[in-house]
């Protein structure tokens, strides 16, 4: 099915890059298709948070458990990054649906806070090698010139179903909060029918005649078992160090990107304890917050940002949009001082500037392993990404949480302001010496 005959299509017809091939936009027809079922599972499971210290009443500890187990997934790649590496991606995108997003409709089959943190956490891991494999199949269905733009297209859509998934969802929790059972399973059908279309853009961008990956041959896989998994582990773990430590350019960007993570992560218990228990929002003024004020500026801005990712490469890119993340924290800190209307529109002005920043961060985290990785597969510099990703989403969360029981949100807004600004200095002054890489097609 062509782009075109795709509803809507016409309106996107106008935005894709020139020079788009018919091949092309067959292949993001089906991109868009995934990332909206995708966009309105990560919808409801960025509620979550706020679903399980608002409706099961749970204490900040499970939802710093659940921050955590977000981490602790993107560190899993340890075992199957170097698995995925010059392998077809589609096996690894199932199995993470059947685990992760299929376990998701299960969450409210018991009411039981335990329960409901461990459905949320396999997730999370799906999620992660999701994300890890989605790389590869970026870099072979586009070409490089058009690349980020068409991504970008992509984000906006999924940013919209998410919009469409986290407002609607905050209205039906304020209706009636026990409806979050049936919320999850629609989340989880969804996700899984995003990752299905996903799985089959890899078949669908594989050259004629070629595996689903392109021409490079692929090793076979070994019988699962518990020796094979800590092989993975110990090759995936020695492919991060080899590409850390041969890769300067790249070792430096992550280490930038890892100030911005800690920051980031560490708000994540923060922000929905301040929402709920500090400001007492309902859902529907979060959902607004969390969707229509972040969705909007994803769905609006992505593929603008793909075109200025494109030409100004991913170092100083990053470094502008780090610095208009900075105003996040401290709009939520100003926020806290003031009183009626003044609070509310400084929490929804902090959650624009949040969703502006995150138009571009998105770009950045999902496809600056393409810009840096040359012939290399893209998958092994995104499971360097998800490792690094998982070290932070491991602690950084604790350190959310450690600032909440022994100071108070606002401190942990202005450290976090403080962390993001040092991201945005320290990528800006990379930039200075930084030179993009050629792009390349294919594995």
């Amino acid at each position: 099915m062509g782009l075109a005959s795709v509803r809507g299509g016409r309106w996107l017809e106008r935005i894709l890059p020139d020079g788009t091939t018919p091949q092309e936009k067959r292949l993001l027809a089906t991109h868009l298709a995934a990332a909206f079922l995708t966009g309105l599972c990560m919808g409801i499971l960025f509620l979550a948070d706020a679903i399980v210290a608002k409706t099961l009443e749970a204490s900040a500890l499970a939802v710093t458990t659940i921050n955590i187990l977000m981490g602790a997934g993107f560190l899993a790649s340890l075992f199957w990054g170097g698995a995925m590496r010059h392998r077809p991606k589609a096996p690894f995108i199932i199995g993470a649906a059947v685990v992760g997003r299929l376990a998701l409709a299960l969450t409210g089959a018991w009411v039981n806070t335990a329960w409901y943190v461990a459905m949320v956490g396999l997730a999370w891991f799906a999620q992660a090698m999701i994300v890890t494999a989605q790389a590869s199949i970026v870099r072979q269905a586009y070409a490089p010139e058009r690349r980020d733009q068409l991504f970008g297209i992509s984000i906006s859509v999924a940013s919209l179903a998410r919009l469409l998934a986290t407002v609607g969802g905050g209205w039906i929790l304020d209706w009636n909060e026990e409806t979050y059972r049936l919320i999850f399973v629609g989340a989880g059908v969804a996700g899984f029918g995003g990752a299905l279309l996903l799985a089959r853009l890899e078949r669908q961008a594989a050259p004629q005649g070629t595996s689903a990956a392109g021409a490079r041959p692929y090793r076979p896989l070994q019988e699962p078992s518990w020796g094979a998994g800590w092989r993975g582990a110990k090759e995936s773990a020695r492919l991060v160090l080899r590409i850390l430590r041969e890769d300067r350019d790249f070792r430096r960007f992550e280490g930038n990107f890892f100030i911005y993570g800690i920051a980031f992560l560490a708000l994540m218990p923060i922000v929905p304890i301040f929402l709920v228990h500090d400001l007492q929002l309902d859902y529907a003024r979060i959902g607004l917050a969390r969707g229509l004020m972040v969705q909007a500026g994803v769905i609006l801005l992505s593929p603008v940002l793909g075109r200025v990712m494109r030409a100004t490469g991913p170092v100083r890119f990053c470094g502008s949009i780090f610095g208009v993340l900075a105003l996040y924290p401290a709009l939520l800190f100003l926020s806290a001082t003031a009183a009626g209307t003044a609070q509310i529109g400084l929490v929804y002005s902090a959650f624009l500037a949040f969703g502006l920043a995150m138009a571009g961060v998105s770009l950045a985290w999902n496809l600056s392993s393409i810009h840096f990785s040359g012939e290399e597969d893209p998958s092994a510099y995104q499971a360097v990404h998800s490792v690094l990703v998982g070290l932070r989403g491991v602690s950084a969360p604790v350190l959310g949480y450690l600032v909440i029981q022994i100071g108070s949100a606002r401190l942990g807004f202005v450290l976090t302001a403080a962390l993001f600004a040092l991201a945005a200095l320290r990528m800006a002054r990379m930039a200075r010496s930084y030179r993009p890489r050629p792009q390349s097609k294919g594995n």
